[in-house]
């Protein structure tokens, strides 16, 4: 069977004659591979297509030593996964890892039998202790990260920018004859013209293009290196918080919703996500031009402040780039370089440049960023594709290109930094809603210290008690006594009009705030809340806790203002 991956165009021919198994069952794994990597599969990378070759190729060797081989998938039974599962019981990581392979492409195949379809699917993975996880960058790290990628593209565009003005002028006939601009004004001419370089009959490039730099540095005039469209890529994905595997596929094409009769802000164009299925792989996304702040406007040293900001100008720019490239290859990929490669060899127009891992990799440690094993704290980190995407997500706290429970559940739910963030916010409204509540459990107490201070010095106690003196004066001589407080003012009633007398029940006046208790209450307070707890064991609870509890606990802390007889201390509740 031959595999024709859809983004990447390459092929691979997947062999199943070697598998130790009947011809029957041969046939039957091909089919399962079709199924899941064809056209209506939800895989669509050559690497995962070999991968599943080899796991059905390890799970025929298992089965080949079995006592029974099955002949056809119909003669699989529960004991043939009982085996693979025995093969691999001492390495939980790669049993779980092949366990889910084998439910992939056998969970909806009709040709298994019910029960042993029911005994690979109802079988508990085993438990795999993750040892590592996608944590997003700390600020230091996101910024060192991104100072690097927007270095890469301000140098990659003051290059190409050079290179096409000095085409220009020498098109113009404004270069000195004989000078090295000149000649190398030529070299251009004949690049973009043709796809290649002056060559000598035999092939080679002639020696004035190396005396001018190499064939590499002519065309890296009009034209992305490897590096700088990865730093492209990654860039963008940190802009737009999607995957890099997506952008790196992204056309030069696109449609603006506005027909072209306004000031641009938004483009739309076409990605792909294989994983998302065959139903909803393709979808639009868009590319807004977000301006930053005049502040940040203003202290920008660049020319293009907007750019680094702004995924809508980033993809303008790398068009503007990459725009020789695509007329030389006949390519419409955003994201392509070309240089000459001799006659009757194509330009490399990008086609295979793209291996996520090795060329990040390369991109990162070119730059100075250590690998996973060489990173250390509080240094350069290590560039990491997932790590920028769950930043940026982080950054934007919205869904892209998922729902809004993936993002919760998925992105933010493992997040250090949202973790952190979400506890300190829950502590601070908890804090808030105890300190409220202890507030209003309080009534202020008048203990016998200051009652003798207010008999020595009236006043003073009236301004440390925050009152009236005369107001002072009338609470010590229990002239505003209620049943379990003295009021500072019966005609401020909270539920009550102004000048009118309170009407509230003696139990509200203990979350009043114009109570106030004195010690000659305490035998009614204390009287009250005993009978409030006497009736506790033959009441309801809930209806107790409704009507008494509140009460309860305002008169509790009232007696923990004094000194109570051991006799007369309230007992344990």
């Amino acid at each position: 069977m031959v595999f024709y991956e859809e983004q990447g165009g390459k092929s691979h021919n997947l062999d199943f004659s070697s598998f130790p198994a009947p011809l029957a069952m041969q046939q039957w794994m091909a089919v399962l591979l079709a199924a899941r990597c064809g056209a209506r599969g939800g895989s669509k990378r050559l690497a995962t297509a070999k991968r599943y070759h080899w796991m059905l190729h390890r799970f025929m060797v298992v089965l080949s030593e079995a006592d029974r081989v099955p002949a056809t998938p119909g003669e699989l039974a529960p004991e043939h996964f009982q085996i693979f599962r025995d093969r691999y019981e001492d390495h939980p990581t790669s049993l779980r890892l092949h366990l889910q392979a084998l439910r992939r492409l056998m969970r909806k195949r009709e040709e298994m039998t019910d029960e042993t379809l029911h005994d690979l699917l109802r079988t508990r993975l085993p438990a795999v202790t993750v040892t590592t996880q996608v944590m997003a960058y700390s600020d230091y790290e996101w910024q060192q990260i991104m100072t690097a990628l927007r270095r890469d593209v301000r140098i990659t565009r003051d290059r190409i920018r050079a290179g096409v003005i000095l085409l220009a002028r020498f098109r113009e006939g404004e270069l000195a004859p004989g000078s090295r601009e000149e000649a190398l004004g030529r070299m251009l001419d004949v690049f973009v013209t043709t796809g290649d370089l002056p060559r000598s009959e035999s092939g080679a490039l002639q020696d004035e293009v190396s005396r001018l730099g190499g064939a590499m540095a002519i065309s890296g005039m009009l034209s992305l290196t490897r590096d700088e469209s990865t730093a492209f890529a990654m860039l963008l994905s940190a802009l737009t918080a999607e995957n890099f595997g997506t952008v790196k596929t992204w056309l030069a094409l696109h449609t603006r919703p506005d027909g072209g009769v306004t000031t641009q802000a938004v483009v739309l164009l076409e990605e792909t996500k294989p994983r998302r299925g065959p139903d909803r792989e393709h979808m639009v996304t868009a590319l807004e031009d977000l301006p930053t702040s005049l502040r940040e406007l203003a202290e920008s040293e660049d020319t293009e402040p907007r750019l680094f900001h702004s995924p809508l100008r980033l993809y303008q720019l790398l068009l503007e780039l990459t725009q020789t490239a695509r007329r030389l290859s006949g390519e419409t990929r955003a994201f392509i370089s070309y240089s000459p490669k001799g006659p009757g060899v194509p330009g490399g127009a990008g086609r295979d440049m793209w291996n996520t891992e090795v060329h990040v990799k390369h991109w990162s440690q070119t730059r100075g960023f250590p690998s996973m094993r060489k990173a250390v704290a509080g240094g350069l980190p290590a560039v990491q594709v997932r790590r920028i995407r769950q930043s940026a997500l982080e950054l934007k706290q919205r869904p892209v290109a998922h729902s809004r429970e993936t993002l919760r559940d998925y992105y933010l739910k493992r997040s250090r930094t949202v973790q952190e963030q979400s506890r300190s916010v829950v502590g601070k409204a908890l804090r808030e809603q105890v300190a409220k509540a202890r507030t209003a459990m309080e009534v202020p107490v008048f203990t016998p210290d200051f009652i003798d201070r207010a008999a020595q010095d009236p006043e003073a106690a009236a301004a440390e008690a925050g009152l009236d003196p005369e107001v002072l004066k009338g609470l010590l001589a229990g002239e505003q006594d209620t049943v379990l407080t003295g009021c500072v003012d019966h005609l401020a009633g909270p539920d009550t009009p102004p000048g009118t007398p309170c009407t509230a029940s003696f139990f509200a006046c203990l979350g009043c705030e114009n109570a106030r208790a004195l010690p000659r209450q305490l035998p009614v307070q204390i009287v009250v809340r005993d009978r409030l707890l006497a009736t506790r064991p033959n009441s309801d609870p809930t209806t107790w806790r409704a009507k008494y509890q509140t009460a309860t606990d305002r008169l509790e802390d009232i007696l923990r203002h004094y000194t109570l007889p051991s006799a007369s201390r309230p007992a344990p509740t």
